[in-house]
């Protein structure tokens, strides 16, 4: 079981961003090592997740991407996702938030691209929803 937080992070090109940490480990450096140039939907740190990112991160809203169940944690830092977006798919699996399928993806290219060896991801809800709702 991984346990997501929200923490401050420095990026290759930001000093100081909010971002998601699984067990300790930074996706947004994970990102960064990979070449993409991309900042965390949670990125200002002032609230850490705004209400509508929290309904889209527990489901119970649809983010703007196309297919259903699949959230964007990264963007291009203009914020348009055309522009290029890190996306996951996330499901609710019992007791459990599960986020698999990282891809990139953006609005000129043709394919996505897989993001390999990133995920699956398996989140206790409890401890997601407080994280979500920033009640830990």
């Amino acid at each position: 079981m991984k346990v997501l937080t929200f923490e401050k992070v420095s990026s290759k090109r930001y000093a100081e961003l909010m971002d998601f940490v699984i067990s300790g480990k930074s996706i947004l450096a994970e990102l960064d090592r990979r070449g993409y140039d991309l900042v965390p939907r949670v990125r200002d740190g002032l609230v850490p997740v705004d209400q509508t990112t929290r309904a889209i991160l527990l489901l119970e809203e649809d983010d703007e991407l196309q297919e259903e169940g699949r959230v964007a944690l990264y963007t291009c830092p203009c914020g348009d996702y055309g522009c290029g977006v890190v996306s996951v798919m996330i499901k609710k699996d019992g007791r459990h938030f599960v986020w698999s399928e990282f891809r990139y993806e953006n609005d000129y290219d043709d394919e996505h691209t897989t993001l390999e060896k990133l995920g699956p991801f398996r989140f206790d809800e409890r401890a997601y929803r407080d994280i979500i709702m920033g009640t830990n």
